[in-house]
């Protein structure tokens, strides 16, 4: 770990030891494979919350600067804001060549950008579409520098908001093209008071030291305004990803000459926007193959010993993604009925 790392956990480790509760950071250090299970086993052994997190911060003094980007990451996830901003300054910056996760390609650059981003993490049962990834890559790449828009369109469950986070889950991308970092905002189907707060909420997170207002946009005009030069002024070359848009007239709210991904089921939507447009189409269906693979994620299992009944639930399920996992669960427990 570099000296500015830990200088700044030693600086900070009182509050870290006074106010956190191990056991959750510790699972995702597991999952982003930087702390071992014997590790959590010798955290959990300590007999109060104090000492466990005193033990953690101690092991985490003695590792590397990716297991600083874990925890910090594992802080902004678990809800520690306040925490985990003591210690942004001292987030180590990684070079696109180092960093990387050996399983999913993805750098330690990436993860904290995404987190503080927040983008979701990718699904339990993940299946990759490189092909529809690419192409949602080279319209945010015609983005650098220049204000547009990028529409993935698509009926509903056909996996839009999956693509949308693993096309900007790519270090080249982001540095390249968004070095400012990324903003995700769940839109959904909104009225004027629910677009008002989504709004609000993205101005607070833009403006977390307050530097332009100390009070909340009252309204929608209001609102745009202050996300326009907060984009501006604050966060030049970055990317706005609007998930789940129903509507034009929300649309219109964002239309502040900046950078946007967003998905929707209307392509129509971007009609009343100004600048460069490019779509993504996503059709519903995944095909045979993929629905296979999907489900043999899901059931821990591979694909070629996956009994002849798969076919079956994949052709019952027809869209594999939409098909609500409760649902398929009800299914597979019919393979071994007569």
């Amino acid at each position: 770990m570099d000296a500015k790392a830990r200088n700044c956990l030693l600086q900070h480790r009182e509050a870290l030891e006074k106010d956190i509760k191990t056991s959750y950071i510790m699972d995702h250090m597991i999952s982003d494979g930087f702390l071992t299970i014997s590790e959590e086993e010798k955290v959990r052994n300590e007999p109060t919350q104090q000492q466990r997190a005193a033990m953690l911060i101690k092991m985490i003094l003695k590792k590397d600067n990716d297991s600083y980007i874990s925890f910090y990451n594992a802080l902004l996830h678990e809800g520690y804001k306040d925490l985990a901003a003591l210690l942004h300054d001292g987030i180590p910056v990684v070079s696109s060549s180092s960093g990387k996760d050996s399983v999913s390609g993805i750098t330690s650059y990436v993860r904290t950008v995404l987190c503080e981003g927040g983008v979701p993490q990718r699904p339990v049962v993940f299946v990759t579409r490189k092909k529809l990834v690419n192409a949602i890559q080279q319209k945010l790449s015609k983005l650098k520098g220049e204000p547009g828009w990028v529409t993935i369109h698509g009926m509903a469950g056909c996996g839009k908001s999956v693509l949308a986070a693993e096309a900007v889950r790519d270090h080249s991308l982001l540095e390249d093209c968004f070095p400012g970092g990324v903003h995700w905002v769940s839109v959904g189907k909104q009225d004027k008071s629910g677009l008002l707060m989504k709004l609000q909420n993205l101005c607070t997170r833009l403006d977390q030291d307050e530097s332009f207002s100390q009070r909340l946009p009252l309204n929608i005009e209001e609102a745009k305004d202050r996300l326009r030069i907060l984009m501006l002024r604050k966060h030049p070359r970055s990317l706005l990803i609007l998930d789940d848009v129903w509507d034009s007239w929300v649309l219109k709210a964002f239309d502040n000459q900046c950078q946007i991904l967003l998905t929707t089921r209307d392509k129509s939507v971007t009609d009343s926007v100004m600048g460069p447009k490019y779509v993504v189409p996503v059709e519903s269906s995944l095909g045979k193959e993929k629905g296979l693979e999907i489900l043999s994620l899901f059931v821990n299992m591979k694909k070629a010993d996956l009994p002849e009944q798969a076919h079956s639930i994949i052709k019952e399920c027809k869209v594999v993604e939409r098909c609500h996992w409760g649902i398929l669960t009800d299914l597979l427990h019919k393979w071994n009925q007569p």
